[in-house]
């Protein structure tokens, strides 16, 4: 179970590390990359850590950057950032991992609140619990995006599309 940590929690550890343990052997800087390379778990987290501390932070050019590309083709910048919620994530916890072949299914635990200036009082940050995929493109891992709560579109092959010449596609 990956749990994010405070920073100083982290100082701390990449302190460890880079001093090799203070006579532990622990691996050096250039070993962690290899490491993080030849694991597909440890790469696939560490894409899902950089994407939900992205959404903790309110990046949102790193959030859209993180979806897959097929998708960044299908929605603008402008248009995905007009979609984001009044949900402000406070934490996160990586639960699980399943790989299907280039998709894989992550299952996510948040801690969440929502704000909106119609609410008398605030809302208390509660965790909730979600599958969600992540898809491999290029040997790089990748976000799916859903919809919350139902897909009102149909489903359409954005690759298909790009291929044809703007003639066929009427």
């Amino acid at each position: 179970m990956a749990k994010r940590h405070s920073r100083g929690f982290l100082a701390a550890l990449l302190i460890l590390i880079l001093t090799g343990g203070a006579g532990c052997g622990g691996a050096g800087r250039a070993d962690i990359g290899r490491i993080r390379a030849d694991d597909p778990i440890l790469h696939l987290k560490d894409r899902v850590a950089e994407y939900w501390e992205a959404r903790i932070q309110g990046d949102l050019v790193k959030t859209y950057m993180l979806h897959e590309p097929a998708y960044r083709r299908a929605v603008t910048l402008t248009g995905f950032s007009q979609g984001r919620g009044a949900t402000p994530i406070f934490d996160y916890e990586i639960q699980d991992v399943e790989f299907k072949g280039t998709l894989a299914i992550v299952k996510m635990k948040i801690r969440s609140s929502v704000v909106h200036p119609m609410l008398v009082k605030p809302v208390e940050p509660r965790w909730s619990e979600f599958d969600e995929q992540w898809v491999q493109v290029d040997g790089q891992w990748y976000r799916k995006f859903r919809f919350p709560v139902g897909d009102p579109y149909r489903p359409i092959d954005w690759d298909e599309i790009r291929e044809k010449s703007p003639s066929d596609a009427r």
